[in-house]
């Protein structure tokens, strides 16, 4: 059985990114100074002021070399 993550950000995801920031539109403007967005208008946001980032752009942006490696596995190519 495998967990399907929602295709947005969620709340405790945007807070993770944007740790040291706690308004909702500082983390808008964080956010896109870490995805290279100009324009932090851009970005839509719940009524709450949650800035809404599509999980897939988060991460191709964030992470442009690929599947990061897991974190203390077995290497197999050896």
């Amino acid at each position: 059985m495998s967990a399907t993550l929602p295709p947005y950000l969620t709340e405790s995801e945007v807070d993770e990114l944007c740790k040291t920031v706690k308004q909702r539109a500082a983390q808008r403007r964080k956010i896109c100074q870490m995805l290279g967005i100009r324009d932090p208008s851009s970005i839509p946001r719940r009524p709450d002021g949650l800035p809404i980032i599509g999980r897939k752009m988060a991460e191709q942006r964030l992470n442009p070399g690929g599947a990061a490696p897991a974190a203390g596995g077995i290497n197999w190519s050896k």
